[in-house]
């Protein structure tokens, strides 16, 4: 994770020394250790970390590069009424999941249903399916139909928690099928079919993360793209 409370302040790992000792944002009674080095910097928990909510996931490094261009109050973000959920990402139009491992359909649609009524917009997620692509398990095939930067999805031993998502229409879904490519791939599912576009990572900064970016990101675009990259 990218941020601890630090004096009661939420602070950025890169801000503090090295084992600077802070406290969990989500569980507060936790302590936290910043691990700074000069290409990572991280709060790791000091004594074991919480039972995490039903389909919260330990941050990973392609967790913490998806939320690299984003100023500190847009990610990592604590909300609901008894602080039940931490969004990846959250401003005042959108909320974007981040999620690598597997989770269950009621979850899904839990997280759906209470960031669509918080935003009153679509949920994003960013689905890591790095390894089925690497197996090519997922594989493109052209539509019948004929469309433009269109076409069928078959996917061998498909994870049903992603096809739940592709088939809520209060839903945008990207899948990340490699850090290095400079595309996602948008799905959606019509007629219980899976349908795929693919869809610049750089486009998706300018249209969902340029706004709350960091200055940098925002002179520089390709900084997010080289963010990105494992």
């Amino acid at each position: 994770m990218k941020y601890a409370l630090v004096n009661g302040k939420k602070t950025h790992a890169k801000n503090v020394k090295s084992g600077t000792i802070g406290n969990d944002l989500w569980f507060t009674n936790y302590k936290v250790k910043a691990c700074v080095g000069k290409y990572r910097q991280f709060w790791v928990y000091q004594d074991g970390k919480p039972n995490l909510p039903e389909g919260y996931e330990p941050e990973s490094e392609w967790h913490s590069n998806w939320k690299e261009s984003l100023k500190d109050e847009c990610t990592e973000v604590i909300c609901g009424l008894n602080n039940e959920h931490r969004a990846d990402i959250l401003t005042n139009e959108y909320a974007i999941e981040i999620q690598k491992s597997s989770i269950c359909g009621f979850e899904v649609q839990n997280r759906i249903d209470f960031y669509n009524e918080l935003t009153n917009q679509r949920v994003i997620w960013i689905v890591n399916v790095f390894e089925p692509w690497k197996e090519k398990r997922i594989e493109t095939v052209p539509s019948k139909k004929g469309k433009r930067n269109q076409f069928d999805i078959k996917w061998s031993r498909g994870w049903s928690w992603v096809k739940d998502i592709a088939k809520n229409t209060d839903t945008h879904l990207f899948l990340d099928v490699g850090s290095k490519g400079e595309n996602l791939l948008k799905v959606w599912s019509y007629q219980g079919k899976l349908i795929g576009a693919w869809y610049k990572k750089s486009k998706f900064f300018d249209e969902y993360l340029k706004k709350h970016s960091k200055q940098e990101f925002n002179d520089e675009p390709q900084l997010f793209l080289d963010s990105l990259k494992l």
